[in-house]
């Protein structure tokens, strides 16, 4: 059976049929990271990109076959490889760590969200203005309003996998802070798990507010992303 980990990175990065890293999983992809190394208690998962030479791939295994277990995930725990995988690495364009959540089925209610149709999607052109042409990739689709505004979105940025569908956030500055992110990712969710997938959430360490909405809806985390680029 595989874990949550193993299943997050088949939801957010493509693979060749050696397992290489190819690229993201979004309706326009984007290269992917070089290194991705998912960690948790269930176990740990990693993969290179396809184009890092075969020696320096074949040391970042032995590195990220050695990491440990991560029990208690937390911004203070980055990898023991880090520094040596890194120089492996050379250049850095991005390195991102974050944590790892999924949702579960018991979630708040809150009226001001609702999942959209595919008929809907280009009523909010001003707003949302990709939403249109991206619809068909990223749906489920949920949406919060504020006073008949369309305010928060959160939709399926990398699409479904057979297993689950990763959250994609995005709310409008004037309306930050008002639980509009917390109603939009439950009704999502809700959404996803109807079709018997699991409902992941991930953010960065320096995200607190993206944090804060995976405790509201008692995410519960699991692991931790670390990829480079």
């Amino acid at each position: 059976m595989r874990s949550l980990i193993e299943i997050q990175l088949e939801v957010l990065l493509e693979r060749d049929l050696r397992g290489r890293l190819v690229a993201t999983r979004d309706p326009l992809a984007r290269p992917a990271p070089r290194l991705f190394l998912g960690r948790s208690a269930e176990g740990n998962v990693w993969a290179t990109r396809r184009d890092v030479d075969t020696e320096t791939s074949d040391e970042l295994h032995r590195l990220c076959s050695a990491e440990p277990r991560l029990v208690n995930p937390g911004n203070e725990q980055p990898p023991l490889c880090r520094e040596r995988a890194l120089s492996l690495l050379g250049h850095v364009g991005v390195e991102y760590r974050g944590p790892c959540y999924v949702i579960p089925e018991k979630l708040p209610s809150d009226d001001r969200a609702r999942e959209i149709t595919a008929s809907e999607s280009c009523d909010w052109p001003d707003v949302f203005p990709w939403l249109a042409d991206e619809f068909p990739h990223i749906a489920p689709v949920a949406i919060a309003f504020e006073d008949g505004q369309a305010a928060s979105i959160c939709h399926s940025p990398r699409g479904l996998t057979e297993f689950a569908a990763e959250a994609g956030v995005e709310t409008l500055g004037a309306f930050r802070g008002r639980g509009l992110a917390t109603a939009a990712v439950a009704s999502w969710a809700h959404a996803v798990q109807r079709t018997a997938r699991l409902a992941l959430y991930s953010t960065s360490w320096e995200n607190a507010a993206s944090q804060a909405v995976a405790r509201r809806l008692s995410g519960k985390l699991y692991g931790e992303n670390w990829h480079v680029t």
